[in-house]
Formats: C-alpha cells, structure tokens, sequence
C-alpha cells in the first residue's frame, strides 16, 4: 500500500457543474478544517478522489469510451 496522495481526476465525463462545485466545496472544507494528515485509506480528501474517479469511470463504460490511465488506477486504489 502507497502513503502517496492520489491525484485528483481530470477527467470530467459524466460529471455535472453541481457536483463539481460541491465536490471542490467539500475537498476544500476538508483541506481546511478537517482533520489531520492521516493514512490514505482513512484520509476524506483522499476518498472524496477515488469516489470521483470512480464516477468518472463508470461514465466511461456508459459511454463505451476507455477511461484515461489517471481515472483507472485512482478508481481502483486501496
């Protein structure tokens, strides 16, 4: 298991203006005054990433497109 942060996903297929904005609301709430630096697996920043991935991901296969190398393996981290 990596203790490196994920990225955060580019990508954004299937993603509306509403969720980004409260996406990004959420991940700077967190940023700020959320708790401490912690282990990936536990860390909210670092779930509020992989849930997005995964959402991008899921858009792809709606789609029928393959889904950028980045979306695949933050989707499928931890």
């Amino acid at each position: 298991m990596s203790h490196k942060p994920l990225p955060i996903v580019k990508d954004k297929t299937g993603l509306s203006f509403g969720y980004r904005l409260t996406w990004w609301l959420q991940f700077l709430g967190f940023f700020v005054m959320g708790p401490a630096d912690q282990l990936p697996h536990m860390d909210p920043k670092e779930k509020l990433k992989r849930e997005r991935a995964v959402r991008v991901l899921r858009a792809h296969e709606a789609r029928g497109t393959e889904a950028p190398a980045e979306v695949r393996l933050t989707a499928a981290a931890f």
